[in-house]
């Protein structure tokens, strides 16, 4: 069977049963070996960000290891990986695609962060935040609560 076609088929799966199991891990595993850890840790630390517009457009905002901010929208991704593996075919997915795809079938779903249009332009429209850049474009920030409960909200 085609990678791709395992690959669709498990998304299916995964968004059935809404979890991760054993044998789910397993399968993506098979798929993805060098990038799944990567991508779990993405999920796992929650640098994710879903980005709504009231035009009905969304984005994913994905932190990195080195604190750069990718902006991911549908299947792309501009990171290095992207660029120079999965755009030349030798890859499926790059880590930030893969966390949001997996995350986005899990349940419950990431929560969008409502924004204008004109913020959501921005995102589309500044210049990537790097570890060696300023920031640029809105920035995703966490703030804890008295109760100790981490929220995200844009810095612009």
């Amino acid at each position: 069977m085609h990678i791709l076609t395992c690959w669709e088929a498990l998304k299916h799966h995964i968004a059935a049963e809404g979890t991760l199991t054993d044998a789910t891990l397993q399968d993506l595993n098979t798929i993805f070996e060098r990038l799944l850890p990567l991508a779990l840790e993405i999920i796992d630390r929650s640098w994710i960000q879903r980005i709504s517009a009231p035009c009905g457009q969304s984005l994913y905002v994905v932190k990195g290891k080195s604190q750069a901010q990718y902006i991911c929208i549908g299947d792309f991704c501009p990171c290095q990986f992207f660029v120079n593996s999965v755009l030349t075919g030798e890859a499926l997915l790059c880590k930030h695609l893969l966390a949001v795809q997996i995350r986005d079938l899990l349940h419950p779903p990431i929560e969008a962060s409502p924004v204008t249009n004109e913020q959501f332009n921005a995102f589309l429209t500044s210049e990537p935040v790097t570890a060696q850049s300023p920031a640029k474009r809105p920035r995703l920030a966490d703030h804890r609560s008295a109760g100790g409960h981490v929220q995200r909200e844009l810095q612009y």
